[in-house]
């Protein structure tokens, strides 16, 4: 009766894999993933003043710049007047800052301008003040490249980690634990561009990555509890498949546990993440979950015919008979008598 039920779910869970997998291709090449922008270039625009200035004309100051941006065709974002003090008398020590933000399409030429504009006027203007303005350009963050990189970095990892479950464990179970980490990583990817959820360019490879590292200890969750069972003296003379059947219905608990914590520390990062960041770590959570169907239902199957197949060999290979020497010929054997 159990193994009409796990096969029927088995059958169902590779149903659903293929359908997604397969839309998911489709859907990639004619559409691509939905991919957020970029984080934008920005330019910050920083006036240094010295006290003169910082005792009452900031607004005189800000008001200056302003003028400038104008001018030169600038809007800013934000502004912010940052005052540093290193002692106790404000009046001999404070070196103050008035920084604007501006994001998205600037002119670093205009803003250039706008300096010298600001630089020129606060001497008339602020007459033994001491004004400093310039213009700064930041790059915006490129996900893809962190991303590239994070996925490489997990797939050498899971490579590593195979060949140490096929030395361990035997072929058997590296063979049905890389069909699962390849399944995962393609179903994960395959997830976002079905369901359309917006995502950085890049990062699928990397929620791939992560579905592939949550599958690889899934497994090994697994992998050492089947190697416990089938070494227990309770379990000798007991078909392989039975073994592998009942072993993967008692490795579900720990390997939800193991699953849970993942997600968690994926959802702490994300919480207390950079909104941008967020955005990035949180659909990681995808790749956390998505292992849990191939461990459960498609993995222990695919390792029943394997096993067959290996213990088939071994029992053919222990039933002849072991090397006795070379055979004598007639001749020799009467010399003997």
């Amino acid at each position: 009766m159990n193994k009409i039920k796990n096969n029927k779910l088995f059958a169902v869970v590779l149903a659903i894999s293929s359908v997604v997998i397969i839309a998911g291709i489709i859907l990639y090449a004619l559409l691509g993933f939905n991919l957020l922008p970029e984080r934008p270039e920005k330019y910050t625009f920083e006036v240094h003043y010295d006290v003169n200035i910082a005792l009452g004309k900031e607004e005189d100051l800000a008001k200056l710049c302003e003028d400038a941006f104008k001018e030169n065709g600038i809007s800013y974002e934000d502004k912010e007047f940052i005052v540093y003090m290193d002692g106790s008398s404000l009046a001999e020590t404070t070196d103050s800052m008035l920084k604007y933000t501006i994001r998205g399409t600037a002119d670093g030429d205009a803003l250039a301008k706008a300096a010298e504009a600001v630089n020129a006027s606060a001497k008339t203007q602020f007459d033994g003040a001491t004004v400093f303005a310039s213009m700064h350009k930041l790059e915006g963050t490129r996900f893809y490249e962190y991303a590239w990189r994070g996925a490489i970095a997990v797939a050498v990892g899971a490579i590593v980690a195979y060949i140490y479950i096929c030395i361990r464990y035997g072929v058997s179970v590296a063979v049905a634990g890389i069909t699962c980490c390849a399944h995962d990583a393609l179903f994960t990817a395959a997830f976002f561009a079905v369901t359309r959820f917006p995502v950085y360019a890049g990062t699928p490879l990397l929620f791939a990555a992560v579905a592939a590292l949550a599958s690889i200890v899934l497994w090994l969750v697994f992998a050492n509890k089947l190697r416990d069972a089938f070494k227990a003296p309770e379990n000798e003379g007991v078909p392989s498949e039975e073994i592998i059947r009942r072993t993967a219905k008692e490795a579900r608990k720990p390997m939800l546990i193991s699953a849970a914590v993942m997600g968690g520390v994926i959802v702490v990062l994300g919480a207390v993440a950079a909104s941008g960041a967020s955005l990035f770590l949180l659909p990681a959570i995808v790749g956390a979950a998505v292992p849990l169907l191939s461990t459960f239902f498609i993995g222990p199957e695919i390792c029943i015919p394997l096993r067959k197949m290996f213990d088939k060999r071994r029992e053919k290979k222990n039933s002849k008979p072991g090397y006795i020497g070379k055979k004598k010929k007639a001749s020799e054997n009467a010399d003997a008598e």
